[in-house]
Parts: structure tokens; sequence; C-alpha cells
């Protein structure tokens, strides 16, 4: 159980089977479920959200991006056993950031992953590309990082002939998300699926009604290993935000979910822009710009370096 999420509104039985030993109780979902039925319930969220928001087409390749976290992995597993059903097909795709032994325990461990899930994985790594995972100018570490990994996943799926890359994003990374561009006068909603363009394969996100505790438990409760330790440039107060709906959700069962519903409503659509699609002028891959994210940051990270 955690704390501060007891359900007054339960009975306090499992609500598949009955069962009212060791319940997994998680607020979100308003539910209490043992721990034989927690796993096929998210699933079948997952899958509802798949159906619901039609993010895997019939006869699809879907790539998952795989970090080996504990959300990744949760979807992954969770989409392998749910190809067969949807009648799609599925890889997934790495990338080392070049982060020293964590990069390379985070690429085992997702080898491992996708080994239990019988899934093939495609990697690639930042220093093929010659850029580092490193603070530039007024961008934080993670926000480099998170540029690098926006632009080489969609190249790799594409690269392995995916239709559809998906993404472990959670319903506090999406609420996170939002409350940072409200905060900063952009009352813009992240979308659940980004359709495919010239240059990226569509991009979808099965995750969003998930929260990232019920991934920590699924990955436990099935034994998917995971990396344990935290990336070693993470910085703690980029996520500042969840701990706000923690809170809320506290005072409130299932009012985040219900929150990113509303703010679902209220919030302008994140511009899709048009399919300008380009050949970067300087290393030819198809781009949204005429030179991509890739070869900019590698020239910002030359030029820093010569001062």
């Amino acid at each position: 159980m955690q704390p501060g999420h007891e359900l007054t509104f339960h009975d306090g039985t499992c609500c598949k089977c009955g069962s009212s030993e060791d319940l997994i109780r998680f607020s979100e979902f308003g539910k209490a479920l043992c721990p034989d039925c927690f796993p096929e319930f998210v699933r079948r969220r997952i899958e509802g959200t798949l159906r619901r928001f039609r993010m895997i087409p019939k006869g699809a390749h879907a790539a998952v991006a795989v970090s080996g976290g504990s959300d990744s992995g949760a979807l992954l597993h969770a989409l392998a056993r749910t190809r067969a059903r949807l009648n799609f097909s599925l890889s997934a795709v790495h990338i080392d950031m070049g982060l020293g032994e964590y990069s390379r325990r985070s690429l085992q461990v997702a080898r491992q992953q996708c080994a239990g899930a019988n899934v093939t994985l495609h990697d690639d790594a930042v220093a093929r590309h010659g850029v580092q995972i490193a603070p530039l100018g007024r961008w934080p570490v993670c926000a480099v990082c998170g540029a690098v990994r926006r632009a080489l996943l969609p190249r790799l799926a594409r690269r392995i002939g995916a239709d559809v890359l998906c993404m472990g994003h959670t319903l506090d990374d999406q609420l996170q998300f939002m409350m940072k561009n409200i905060l900063s006068g952009h009352a813009i909603s992240p979308a659940p699926v980004l359709p495919a363009t010239s240059y990226a394969p569509a991009k979808v996100k099965p995750l969003i009604q998930v929260p990232d505790q019920a991934t920590d438990t699924y990955v436990r409760l099935v034994g998917i290993p995971t990396v344990a330790e935290p990336c070693p440039r993470f910085v703690p107060d980029s996520h500042r935000f969840k701990d706000v709906f923690e809170l809320l959700e506290q005072h409130a069962p299932m009012g985040k979910l219900q929150f990113w519903r509303v703010l679902r409503k209220v919030m302008r659509p994140a511009d899709e822009g048009d399919d300008a699609g380009h050949l970067c002028s300087v290393c030819g891959e198809p781009t949204s710009m005429p030179v991509c994210t890739i070869c900019r940051l590698r020239q910002a990270q030359q030029e820093d370096a010569q001062h």
C-alpha cells in the first residue's frame, strides 16, 4: 500500500478476484488489486490507451524506446504481451548516452529486458555522432540529454523501418510537462499521438494513464530487470513538480488523472507543424530543419570548447 493512498471507498478485496491478501492500492486507479491480478490490470489499461487513441495501426511495426528503467521496461513487457492480440510487430531501440559505467549497465539491462520479452534490440550511441552529454550555455545537462534523445531515437526507429515509436512517458511525466508549460505562459498540452512525418515515424505514449509508481510495482511483480541506480547526471530539481501532483493525489484520490483529463480539454494541443521535411545540409539526415539538432549541437559544443 502506498503511504497516504488508502482507499476508503473500496471494500478491501481485489477488484478482479476478490482476494484480500497483500493488496496493492493506487488511488490513481481507484481500485485494490492482488499481486496476481495487478500486472494484467496494468496491461489492460495500456491496451485501452492504445485502442482509444489509435496509437498502433494493425500490421504496423512499432519500436519501443528502452532505457533500462522501469517505465520503458514495463511498457516493453506489456506491448510484447499485447502485440499478437492487436496485430503489430515489435522491436526496441536504445541510445547509449556515453555516461560511462551507467550507460554500459543501461545497455546491458536493456538487452536483458528485450531477451525476456523476445524482442530484437537496436542500439546507437551519441559518441558515433560526435556529441557529448554535458551542460551547454544556459542548457543544463538534462536538457541537452533530452534534446539528443529526441533527435536520435526517431532517426534510429526510422532506420529499422518502424512505423511507430513508443515512448515510456507516464501520467506523472505528462502532468509535469503541462505544469511547466502553464508556468511558462504556454498553455500547450503534449499530444498522446504525434503523427508520422517525412522525417520521423509517429510517436505515441501508451503509459499516459499509468503513474510512475505503478510501473515500479509492475516490473517488481513480473521480475523485469532494471537499472537500480539513478543517472549520475540527473538533476532532481528538474522533476520538482511531480511532488506537487503527489500531494494533490494524497488529498484528492484519482485527482491526477482527472487533472490530466481536464487540462487536455482546456490547453491548446501542441503544434504539430507542417511536414516540411529537409535533408540536413551538414549530415544529410532527414530533419524538420535545414540543419538537424545533432549537427547544431555538435557545432555549438565545438565552439564552446574553443572558447
